[in-house]
């Protein structure tokens, strides 16, 4: 069974903090990605969670409080995704759209580094400030990334 989770991020007890879903589609907005949310939570696609993150080449879009309900809810957050990618890409945003493992792979980097940085609201870019507005660095900070494939058990 697929579990719809390309990147999970727990806790070091093993408790699941944030469920990342990575696609290499372009150009949607909050509405398209607030229904593509409801549709993975109403098939049971992902699993409960403290964030949900859907992560695309242009966008990512945020939610606390992840997979709290079945409903087609706006993203607490939406954010510019293009700073990371061309951290790690060097500006090959155009190519990421074709190779979602490459996207998974940045992603996951990302992550991994944000978990263990030292974040502080004076020591963070402007456009960075959305990881302690809405919780995530604290929720993430010294915990375990993991890239999932569909075989990975304790997510189901």
């Amino acid at each position: 069974m697929n579990n719809g989770a390309d990147i999970a991020v727990f806790s070091p007890d093993n408790k699941l903090k944030l469920v990342v879903e990575v696609k290499g589609i372009r150009g949607v907005g909050p509405e398209w990605a607030s229904q593509f949310r409801r549709n993975l939570l109403a098939h049971h696609a992902i699993p409960r969670s403290q964030f949900f993150l859907l992560a695309l080449p242009d966008q990512m879009y945020l939610w606390k409080n992840g997979s709290d309900v079945v409903e087609t809810r706006a993203p607490d957050f939406v954010i510019d995704s293009s700073p990371i990618i061309s951290t790690y890409l060097h500006g090959s945003v155009e190519h990421t759209a074709n190779s979602g493992q490459a996207l998974e792979l940045v992603f996951a980097s990302w992550l991994n580094l944000l978990t263990i940085s030292s974040l502080s609201e004076d020591k963070v870019a402007p456009h960075e400030m959305w990881l302690l507005e809405s919780g995530l660095y604290e929720a993430i900070k010294n915990r375990s990334v993991e890239t999932v494939d569909s075989s990975h058990e304790c997510l189901h």
